[in-house]
């Protein structure tokens, strides 16, 4: 019988074989990790284990091909890596940073973050073939976003590249020294500086159209967003407010959400209560960029104090049609 072995990288100390094991197989439910350590189809430096040793720098685990032939047919990253490979080189994000513990990308609209469904295309999905094996080589680490971004949102994304990438990220999103700075249009006329303090319920709830929402509600954990008009103008003779968004906490849909609660939603937003807005390619949408990010200065992986992704070209062009006269400069 054929057997393939795997060495144990840094990031996979001290874990537990069964968990390095789930990754391997990308969490296929069609392998019985377990049986096969019973059977010894599957070895930890050559000796049976039950699943629960830990894993050390430079272990041997040893696993017969057959079952890891079993997990790409089942798994469905394996689906997804077969119907979309050639799109995805196709399209390919742009990469604005990236080193061996963080990679960012400008994002376009349009594709969802992480796939809802076996077989749709993500940007996870597609970031995860691109780049496996330039970041951290552990066995049990996989290359995932850091942060998401809806649907038609644009702008900076953030996926790890290391354990000590994700981890480090993660930790410094949670207590706010990574700041998150958006540019949006919204409906009417924001003639100043606003903060906005609301707690959102974010268990979704289906709108008349299909669309899955949040909403404000009394009992939930604060969500805080500073909005900063930065230039005005019209839409079919409507005021919009070209906005700055500096966001405290990270909620689900939290500028959406609380631009509408504060009489000013995103124009084409209709999910929240904005005006349709068609772009050219004859899709309805909604502008909103994720611009800035900053970093503490001095940090561990390596990070500029700050990266930038310049609009969209169809963001652009609107801003250019409805008037509104910006400098590009965003508010420190």
């Amino acid at each position: 019988m054929e057997f393939l072995t795997f060495t144990a990288g840094s990031g996979d100390n001290s874990r537990r074989l069964d968990k390095v094991l789930k990754v391997i197989f990308k969490d296929s439910q069609g392998v019985g990790i377990h049986q096969a350590l019973r059977k010894k189809l599957i070895t930890l430096n050559g000796k049976k284990s039950d699943g629960s040793d830990k894993v050390c720098e430079g272990d041997k685990i040893s696993i017969a091909a057959f079952l890891l032939e079993e997990a790409e047919k089942n798994s469905v990253d394996a689906k997804t890596e077969n119907t979309e490979h050639d799109s995805s080189e196709k399209d390919r994000p742009e990469v604005v940073f990236s080193n061996k513990h963080i990679l960012v990308i400008n994002k376009p609209r349009g594709i969802s973050v992480q796939s809802s469904s076996p077989g749709e295309k993500s940007l996870a999905d597609i970031v995860s073939s691109l780049y496996r094996g330039e970041g951290d080589s552990s066995l049990s680490f996989r290359t995932a976003p850091l942060h998401r971004l809806d649907r038609n949102t644009t702008g900076l994304l953030a996926f790890s590249q290391s354990i000590l990438g994700a981890h480090w990220f993660s930790e410094n999103i949670k207590i706010h020294t990574i700041k998150k700075n958006y540019v949006g249009i919204i409906q009417g006329r924001l003639s100043r500086t606003e903060e906005w303090h609301d707690s959102i319920d974010t268990s979704p709830s289906e709108t008349g159209g299909g669309f899955k929402t949040v909403r404000i509600a009394k009992g939930f954990t604060e969500a805080v967003t500073t909005a900063r008009p930065l230039a005005y103008g019209t839409y079919r003779g409507n005021d919009v407010t070209l906005s700055q968004f500096d966001i405290l906490t990270g909620k689900k849909h939290q500028i959406r959400c609380q631009s509408s609660h504060h009489g000013h939603p995103l124009l084409g937003d209709s999910a929240y209560g904005g005006r349709k807005l068609f772009l050219d390619d004859g899709s309805a949408s909604f502008f909103l960029h994720a611009s800035r990010l900053s970093f503490p200065k001095d940090n561990p992986l390596g990070l500029p104090d700050e990266l930038t992704a310049p609009l969209p070209a169809e963001f652009e062009k609107f801003i250019s049609f409805s008037l509104i006269n910006w400098d590009g400069q965003l508010i420190i």
